[in-house]
């Protein structure tokens, strides 16, 4: 294969890789403001990290690869499409990596910490790592049905000092 051809099968690769996850992100995460919901839910499920989950799932297409390489032709599906998902995966892994560190504050990405910070304020959830979140600072002003008659909100309790 010489470089012209090479940089042909590369766009076709990379057209595929990306249609590849559009219709993961569909039919896995059930979630558009997430693409890491699927990871997320299993993750808490078996109490890991979803990082641990993206390489589970990795793994069973590196092994199915390494059949392949070992002469184990006649699978269930082609090789090149567990190539694909395993392109798939490191991106996922890589975008991971970013949200954790845009997150966690090693990334020079203030504005999307400020709007964190922002939906932690006025909503009072808190990650708990792992998809989990709790609501810490908003409690309930009354009884529920109270709330319901007089159409009171929520309020922030002045014993945490917030305003």
């Amino acid at each position: 294969m010489n470089r012209k051809e090479m940089s042909e099968l590369t766009n076709e690769i990379i057209e595929k890789v990306i249609a590849t996850r559009g219709e993961g992100q569909e039919e896995y995460a059930h979630d558009d403001k997430d693409v890491f919901a699927n990871f997320k839910r299993i993750s808490n499920l078996l109490e890991i990290g979803q990082q641990s989950v993206l390489m589970t799932y990795l793994l069973k297409h590196i092994d199915g690869i390494a059949a392949f390489v070992k002469g184990h032709k006649s699978q269930r599906e082609d090789v090149r499409g567990r190539i694909t998902d395993c392109i798939v995966y490191l991106m996922l892994l890589w975008g991971m990596i970013e949200e954790d560190d845009i997150l966690s504050g090693k990334e020079d990405n203030a504005s999307l910490r400020d709007v964190q910070q922002k939906i932690q304020d006025e909503s009072g959830d808190l990650s708990l790592g792992r998809g989990r979140s709790t609501s810490y600072r908003i409690q309930p002003n009354g009884s529920l049905q109270e709330m319901r008659t007089t159409g009171d909100r929520i309020k922030k309790p002045e014993a945490l000092g917030r305003t």
